[in-house]
């Protein structure tokens, strides 16, 4: 089992951090605007001021979300999702984000045609997918004719930050390869890349990002130890399987030998 990554420091950050994308999204509604118009391909008039983190859940005994970066205008809402890492549950992610979104937009009494476009965009530095699409843009349309649109107004999209050289527009190559960690090239990613050094000067921002990075990290350490631990058991039990004494598996697999014990008594006998 490989040794875990620590998070970076503060001077090692960039915009596709998590923490800092999200401070500066939110501090930044105006940046916000112009990112979801590039990506989106959709004007925004009036874009309400972006909430980083903000968590919601549809009953107090369902799995609480926590959006990235939240946002609405008059007919559409938005939640963008910056994902540094692989995920094979971003589908069914993004679907359960969009049903939070809906309950949070629609109150009692009110009648359906008033629920707004959403969109829920995930950022992805790693290919979401197997495919080396650039961008999957999902909406519901009729399995037997797909010229039939289901038109609900609930749209999913993936970004694949590593296939930049392939996005429509000039303006998205730029920023996806700025995202990848490449250089500023475009008035946006210049203007981005200023708010991250100047977002960096920002002592109350360091101090939690260093409270945050802590957490973060003993959370890593937690899953790390308890994802050896497992292993250990399960190289147990395959061993006790086998008829090796539990004395040998305990010394092979620093288990005490007690717990070896334990799952010996546990295993079915031939």
């Amino acid at each position: 089992m490989t040794e875990i990554k620590k998070s970076p420091t503060w001077e090692e950050l960039t915009f596709a951090n998590n923490f800092l994308f999200c401070k500066i999204m939110e501090s930044e509604p105006e940046l916000c605007r112009q990112i979801l118009e590039m990506l989106l391909h959709i004007k925004i008039q009036k874009l309400k001021k972006p909430q980083a983190e903000r968590t919601m859940m549809e009953t107090l005994d369902s799995k609480t979300v926590r959006f990235d970066v939240y946002t609405s205008d008059s007919g559409h809402v938005f939640d963008i999702e910056i994902q540094t890492t692989s995920d094979k549950n971003l589908p069914k992610r993004a679907r359960y984000y969009q049903s939070v979104i809906d309950m949070d937009n629609l109150s009692g009494g009110e009648k359906y045609s008033s629920l707004k476009d959403s969109y829920v965009v995930f950022l992805c530095l790693k290919p979401p997918f197997k495919t080396n699409l650039p961008v999957c843009f999902f909406e519901n349309t009729c399995r037997d004719d797909a010229e039939i649109k289901l038109n609900d107004g609930a749209y999913k999209l993936f970004f694949n930050a590593g296939e930049y050289a392939k996005m429509k527009t000039d303006e998205e190559k730029a920023f996806f390869k700025f995202l990848a960690g490449l250089s500023a090239e475009s008035k946006l990613t210049k203007s981005i890349e200023e708010k991250v050094n100047f977002a960096k000067q920002n002592m109350a921002w360091r101090k939690q990002y260093m409270t945050w990075q802590q957490t973060i990290d003993v959370e890593k350490d937690i899953a790390f130890e308890e994802g050896k631990l497992d292993a250990k058991l399960e190289a147990a039990e395959n061993l006790l399987k086998e008829n090796i004494s539990p004395e040998i598996i305990a010394r092979c697999t620093g288990l005490p030998l007690e717990k070896v014990m334990e799952l010996a008594s546990c295993e079915p006998h031939e």
